[in-house]
């Protein structure tokens, strides 16, 4: 992952996040979550839409990761910090539980942070590829 020289707390926080998540650690990601965030996924996918709070990020996003997928990851490999808006561009991939069908497909994460918190997240990505390995 690369993260620029003129990086902030911002990326930091960022950075943060992802290492749970590659951890597994999903709990301590939600907890550096602003507890009012809204996560906002694609519509195109079946569990896209806005959701607001941990709770509902939880049931209606990283619920589904283990359902879903095998050895689903999200690999950031770039970060641009704007102050209080981190950018993020990576990959996921996995393999579909259903179909066995592997799926890797690059996408943007874009973060809005309040004081360091991220109160915002929204994901941009070739759904069609995730949703062919489905």
């Amino acid at each position: 992952m690369t993260t620029h020289q003129y990086a902030t707390s911002g990326s930091a926080t960022v950075e943060t996040l992802y290492g749970s998540l590659a951890q597994g650690d999903v709990a301590s990601l939600l907890a550096g979550l602003d507890e009012r965030i809204e996560w906002v996924v694609p519509p195109s996918l079946h569990y896209g839409g806005t959701y607001r709070g941990r709770e509902e990020i939880l049931e209606n996003v990283f619920s589904r990761f283990v359902t879903e997928w095998q050895d689903f990851t999200v690999a950031p490999e770039e970060i641009v910090d704007a102050g209080d808006i981190v950018t993020a561009l990576g990959h996921y991939s996995g393999t579909s539980l259903a179909t066995g069908k592997p799926m890797r497909a690059r996408f943007v994460h874009v973060w809005r942070l309040r004081d360091g918190v991220p109160v915002h997240f929204e994901t941009v990505f070739d759904t069609h590829t995730m949703v062919a390995a489905m």
